[in-house]
């Protein structure tokens, strides 16, 4: 199977296969596409600046000459070693230029393919599926889980620990941008510089604009049954590269987090308290928010709605290419109905 997944990615990046000298990365997240490409780049070549080991070919122009590809593939290198031929793909198709080398693969270089998102039928992803000289590695949004382990691993670089609170808190600004990401955790490993742990204060210290403007907006205005300034901010989420799973994620997190607090209230815990117990923590510009939803709903309705969120995860997985329309559709409804619960 020539597309990679997982630990597979990883593993190849560490140590490219030589039988496999076609590499397509491609995805949504330009971010981790070139994050990606670059690491490959460098286990190729030691000196990526170096013009007599690497070719930078722009896709654009490679359209308009395709075999110029397979001429570049077939120059030996000056001082011996395996050539690299780092093709940056544009708005104009490649694929004419690189089913020759799909076909006769070359033995001294490597075809490295930088590229977007591309359609499950756009013919150099389809070709580069179905060879087995190719290695395609597709580069989505990171979800959740993805966003916590890049946290752990920032953090652990840069010779500090998080609280699983401020891991958890720090997920819900990141969006799905992975050079974006990478470059927030950064900034908050550099503040916490001198000390052991990144704690909560330390993320609302560094980040809290982003945690009043990211995720949770979107999550409170669904919640407490604010439509228009909902589909307002899921507009801007779009723009920013917000994945629709982290939206998805945090929102039933935060429904699940309700549901137990509702449940407190309901057996006679006062408001208040069931905020100062929410898990996970609450950042405290979101308290009065957060009290203000618990009375909104029943745990009979936030049950359901946790229910839902939970399909809608899985339908938003299998059904991609319409994920924002689902995810915004139930968001929205549920807007509504909070809205209404407001109203009595």
């Amino acid at each position: 199977m020539t597309i990679l997944k997982g630990s597979d990615i990883d593993r190849f990046i560490a140590g490219p296969d030589p039988r496999r000298p076609i590499i397509l990365v491609y995805g949504p997240d330009i971010g981790l596409v070139s994050e990606r490409a670059r690491a490959i780049a460098g286990k190729i070549a030691t000196d990526l600046d170096d013009p007599f080991t690497v070719t930078r070919l722009d896709g654009d122009s490679l359209a308009g000459d395709p075999a110029r590809l397979a001429d570049e593939a077939g120059t030996l290198s000056m001082f011996g070693g395996r050539r690299l031929i780092w093709v940056r793909a544009g708005e104009k198709p490649i694929a004419a230029a690189v089913a020759p080398l799909l076909a006769a693969p070359p033995e001294g270089a490597a075809i490295l393919i930088e590229a977007g998102d591309l359609k499950k039928t756009a013919p150099l992803r389809t070709d580069a599926e179905r060879s087995a000289a190719a290695a395609v590695i597709p580069c989505y949004a990171d979800g959740e889980a993805e966003l916590k382990r890049l946290v752990v691993e920032e953090a652990r670089q840069a010779g500090l620990q998080v609280e699983p609170a401020a891991v958890t808190l720090l997920t819900q600004i990141l969006g799905g941008d992975r050079a974006a990401s990478r470059a927030e955790i950064r900034k908050i490993c550099l503040y916490c510089h001198g000390q052991n742990t990144i704690t909560v204060a330390d993320i609302e210290a560094v980040a809290g604009e982003s945690l009043a403007l990211g995720v949770d907006a979107i999550v409170d205005t669904a919640l407490g049954g604010q439509p228009e300034e909902l589909d307002r901010l899921l507009l801007r989420a779009d723009g920013a590269g917000i994945a629709v799973a982290q939206i998805i994620a945090a929102t039933t997190r935060h429904a699940l987090g309700l549901h137990k607090a509702r449940l407190a209230v309901e057996s006679g815990t006062p408001a208040r308290t069931a905020v100062e117990r929410f898990e996970p923590p609450v950042f405290f510009r979101r308290k009065v928010a957060v009290e203000r939803q618990i009375g909104l709903w029943t745990a009979e309705k936030l049950h359901r709605i946790v229910v839902r969120l939970a399909e809608a995860g899985f339908e938003t997985r299998a059904r991609a290419a319409i994920a924002p329309i689902l995810a915004g559709r139930l968001l929205m409804s549920i807007a509504t109905a909070a809205r209404q619960s407001a109203r009595g």
